[in-house]
């Protein structure tokens, strides 16, 4: 279970519960925003969770629109009249509830995306209009969060990464957390983008990455593997 119930400013993040995906929900004085939204399977389960902690999201930031990450936008959007926000160059993906399969960044990974792309059409979700498109920086404290969202590509074209009180960055896939020791993702648009993003994200000063996918990454752990693919 990742749960920090204080960054040491006053906000808490929390998974908000097992899902295809994290799925982080950011309270801070009684509001709160979602971070992704898993597969429509997950949604029973993201029903219970809120209502059980008491929650009305005010909003669902998107990391990115892969499927399992978009998968109940539009119904949290219609259940709980929580606003969507999704980077400008994944706006048309999320309303056409699609999800192009990014490259794979190691061998295995190579192969599996070639039995990806001949099964898409299983990878597609209810579409969604955003309330909010943004195209390099978004503010949260519209929201109550000390906090903004940044642009980061590289694993997809529209990444985006949560900057909350400094402390915490919640990265979607541009981090992976299910391997120690080895955070760069395996699947990644342009990987050389997904590199400098990677300096984007280091250079907020957080201290702590939250992946999409396993358990957060250290800031040194992301310097190291930094450090060593640049020089690749």
């Amino acid at each position: 279970m990742i749960e920090i119930s204080d960054t040491g400013k006053g906000t808490s993040v929390v998974r908000l519960t097992p899902a295809r995906c994290n799925i982080f929900a950011v309270t801070r004085n009684g509001r709160t925003i979602l971070v992704d939204t898993g597969i429509s399977f997950d949604r029973s389960r993201i029903e219970h969770a809120l209502e059980r902690k008491g929650l009305i999201p005010e909003a669902v930031i998107l990391t990115h629109t892969h499927f399992d990450h978009a998968g109940n936008a539009a119904w949290l959007q219609k259940e709980y009249g929580a606003e969507v926000v999704v980077q400008e160059a994944e706006s048309q993906f999320l309303a056409a509830g699609d999800t192009p399969i990014p490259e794979g960044t190691y061998a295995v990974t190579r192969g599996l995306v070639t039995l990806g792309r001949k099964i898409g059409p299983a990878f597609r979700y209810e579409p969604c209009i955003a309330d909010h498109v943004f195209a390099e920086r978004f503010d949260l404290n519209r929201y109550g969060i000390n906090g903004y969202v940044i642009h980061t590509p590289g694993h997809s074209p529209g990444g985006a990464t949560l900057v909350i009180d400094d402390v915490i960055a919640i990265a979607g896939d541009s981090i992976i957390g299910t391997t120690p020791g080895k955070p760069f993702p395996p699947f990644a648009d342009d990987v050389d983008l997904l590199i400098r993003t990677w300096k984007k994200i280091i250079d907020t000063g957080c201290e702590t990455a939250l992946p999409g996918h396993g358990k957060p990454v250290s800031r040194e752990e992301m310097k190291d593997e930094y450090n060593r693919r640049k020089l690749l």
